[in-house]
């Protein structure tokens, strides 16, 4: 190690590269002025000796170098960091760094040491075995004289980043679920939408079969029959036989029921045509949105929203909810429309449960499309059970529900996907039996990397 000069006005001590903290504390206590041993005056040998003892057992690494940069002490945690044996010069500690940053924090050295000033960096160290630190080293400029240049330390960062690194993960995965909850969501729209068209595709179709069953277009195979019987004599069969002469009057009647059955019947076609075209639009929907997510694309917001509740009109119409739109001009927005239609399907079903868990008559669910903020708000407000003031702070944690068999997912994926797109996702109620409204905030343009 090279060597710590440090100039008193009475004298001089040069600190071996090779001499420890301890040693050279007394060493620098053999020539202090008598006059420090004066009880105004502090120990100096024990202070020097304190600091000492700090430097060799502190769990960081400190160093000090001269104004041209180079190190002249060290501490034993700085060489172990930077596996530095005693052999190697004090010099030499670019040896450790990692070689993705060596050439970096080299530059950022030599930059430090033309342009003193208090700086902090973040490297890592990569021992011979090819272990990996994360370090963070704060270095700031020395004044004192005789010991001009800088003093830095170095904090072992590992554990906080692999911590942080974990939670990242977790986080990741959180979202993963939440969006999967959320995809959940939308399928189960789906398919209670199917199903309740389905219903009626199948009341339709029997009606057909009854129709069809009960139809009294088969008499007129026994009008065939009676006119092959006369074959011949169908004048006498028509004056003379009582069968002949009703069957005018049988065929007027049977004519009219048969139209009437065809009316029944087309009716019924028209709306199990209608029906299926209902369901098709619902899986063509459903396949627009089950596309992969990440992608923004301009969409109109009234369009996306008028989909949710197509989502979820087969359950708001079971379940007896009156629907009031109230949407104003906003126009397109750029966004990734796949996740809000996640939000706003978990929005709306919330409402609709709300709704019949309030046990009200009327249960209204009005949807409000207003611009603000930054581009468009999206509000589901209901008259349900409404929210308790003590679950207010707590509406959005992940697992917090006020269902029995809820999971807590919806509103949690909720407002971390309104968060990742830029927008915000807020809560209002007056408390219980007092109704709730949701509002989502999205912007017009998605945000710039690092602005969510």
């Amino acid at each position: 190690m090279k060597s710590i000069h440090r100039c008193e006005r009475q004298g001089a001590v040069a600190v071996d590269e090779h001499m420890t903290s301890s040693n050279a504390a007394d060493k620098a206590s053999d020539t202090l002025p008598a006059s420090w041993d004066e009880p105004s005056v502090p120990r100096t040998s024990r202070d020097l000796r304190v600091i000492a003892a700090l430097a060799d057992s502190a769990a960081v690494a400190i160093y000090h170098a001269d104004t041209s940069g180079h190190m002249t002490y060290v501490n034993p945690m700085y060489r172990e960091i930077l596996g530095l044996t005693p052999e190697k010069s004090l010099d030499d500690w670019a040896d450790g760094v990692h070689p993705q940053d060596r050439q970096r924090m080299q530059e950022s050295w030599a930059d430090f040491c033309l342009q003193p000033r208090a700086v902090q960096f973040q490297w890592r160290a990569q021992s011979k075995t090819g272990v990996v630190r994360f370090l963070h080293e704060t270095v700031v400029p020395v004044a004192t004289p005789g010991v001009e240049g800088f003093v830095g330390t170095i904090t072992d960062v590992t554990e906080l980043k692999e911590a942080q690194s974990e939670v990242e993960n977790l986080h990741r995965q959180l979202m993963d679920a939440s969006r999967q909850a959320g995809r959940a969501e939308v399928a189960t729209s789906v398919l209670h939408n199917v199903g309740n068209v389905l219903n009626s595709v199948n009341v339709s179709a029997n009606l057909v079969v009854d129709y069809v069953r009960n139809s009294k277009a088969n008499g007129l195979s026994r009008v065939a029959a009676l006119l092959e019987d006369a074959g011949a004599d169908l004048g006498v069969f028509f004056t003379q036989d009582e069968r002949g002469k009703r069957l005018p009057q049988f065929l007027a009647k049977l004519s009219t029921q048969i139209g009437t059955d065809q009316q029944q019947i087309l009716t019924e076609l028209v709306t199990l045509q209608k029906n299926i075209e209902h369901i098709k639009d619902i899986v063509a929907m459903q396949q627009s949105y089950a596309k992969l997510g990440g992608l923004t694309e301009t969409v109109h917001v009234s369009e996306l929203v008028e989909d949710a509740l197509r989502l979820n009109e087969g359950a708001l119409n079971r379940h007896g909810v009156t629907l009031q739109r109230e949407f104003s001009p906003v126009g397109t927005i750029v966004i990734d429309k796949h996740k809000v239609l996640q939000v706003l399907v978990n929005l709306i079903r919330n409402a609709k449960y709300a709704c019949d868990a309030s046990g009200r008559y009327e249960k209204l669910l009005t949807v409000k499309v207003v611009p603000g903020g930054r581009g468009v708000q999206i509000t589901v407000a209901d008259n349900g059970v409404g929210i308790a003031p003590e679950h207010m702070v707590r509406i959005f944690h992940h697992g917090f529900t006020t269902k029995k068999e809820g999971h807590g997912f919806g509103l949690h994926s909720g407002a971390l996907i309104a968060k990742e797109l830029g927008g915000e996702l807020r809560v209002h109620s007056e408390g219980i039996d007092r109704g709730a409204s949701f509002t989502l905030d999205l912007p017009s343009q998605p945000p710039e990397q690092g602005q969510r």
